[in-house]
């Protein structure tokens, strides 16, 4: 689908044991048969209201800390090794764990950072995830490389990866080359058949409020006329073919949850854009919203000009 399908520097990010075995699977689908695979873990253990006699006692125990975890980590790539021509592993110290992911990408190189999503299960969990801005929200948010939000499920095989575009919005239009090479990319190392989607807006109830001479679904078609040639000029500039076109109206993150489940995509791949400030830490961006909506694994692209 695009000339180079090649991953050739994969920073994966470990959060726990659980989650390893199922990241570096991913990892190993992902990887070009000289790609360079860097585990990290990124800790950090507070001292509230350390004194300045205990400053010295402290750094010894970070220093014991950190010699503790990173044996743990090498202990359970022991048996992963021999899967990867070249992998390294390394624990790091920092408070805020998605900057120091984004430091390690940025000195690793990263083409791709993998990392399992940090589900949400009660509505408890979830209001005080979107006040607080859960560290994958920053994560996303200032990723200057791919980021994919990796499930505890496997890839299956015949499978479909779906890519997501907006294509009425010219501003967007290199963000939606981005997302379409990165797409067919993946979509070439997962042997996996590609589907576009554009998502417009619910209008039916407004047609005639403002006077419309043309019924629902005469606009209804009209849109999506022209969201199809839209689509199909920005694959073919991309030069990535699609098995599908789907143009549906609704909700975004509705749309795409159906489709994902319609059909059995292994991958959703979205742009996003950095957003700050307090709508940023209520609302999040909706490719954000999007990663635990759907029942798989979602890859953010950051717009060509993030960072």
């Amino acid at each position: 689908m695009v000339a180079e399908q090649n991953i050739d520097n994969l920073l994966v990010v470990v959060d726990d044991a659980l989650s390893m075995p199922y990241l570096l699977e991913k990892a190993e689908v992902l990887a070009g048969k000289d790609a360079e695979v860097h585990v990290i873990q990124v800790i950090y253990e507070g001292v509230a209201e350390i004194s300045m006699s205990a400053i010295e006692d402290s750094a010894r125990l970070k220093s014991f800390i950190l010699e503790s975890a990173e044996a743990q980590l090498e202990d359970a790539l022991d048996n992963a090794r021999g899967r990867f021509k070249k992998l390294e592993s390394a624990t790091l110290w920092n408070a805020r764990a998605w900057e120091g992911v984004l430091h390690a990408a940025e000195r690793a190189g990263a083409d791709l950072i993998l990392k399992a999503i940090q589900e949400q299960h009660g509505v408890g969990e979830q209001i005080a995830s979107v006040v607080r801005t859960p560290d994958e929200w920053n994560l996303l948010r200032h990723a200057k490389v791919p980021v994919m939000l990796v499930k505890p499920q496997a890839w299956r095989t015949e499978t479909a990866l779906v890519c997501a575009l907006d294509v009425f919005d010219e501003s967007h239009d290199d963000l939606n080359q981005e997302v379409l090479r990165r797409s067919g990319q993946l979509a070439g190392l997962l042997q996996a058949e590609l589907d576009l989607v554009y998502a417009y807006p619910l209008f039916e109830p407004w047609v005639g409020e403002f006077g419309a001479v043309k019924s629902y679904a005469d606009i209804k078609t009209s849109i999506e006329d022209d969201a199809r040639g839209r689509a199909e000029s920005l694959a073919a500039k991309a030069g990535v073919s699609f098995r599908h076109l789907h143009l549906e109206e609704g909700h975004t993150a509705q749309v795409l949850a159906r489709l994902v489940e319609d059909t059995e995509a292994a991958l959703l791949v979205v742009g996003t854009h950095a957003r700050e400030g307090v709508r940023g830490v209520l609302l999040g961006n909706t490719s954000e919203r999007i990663v635990h909506t759907v029942n798989c694994d979602v890859v953010t692209v950051p717009a060509p000009w993030a960072g």
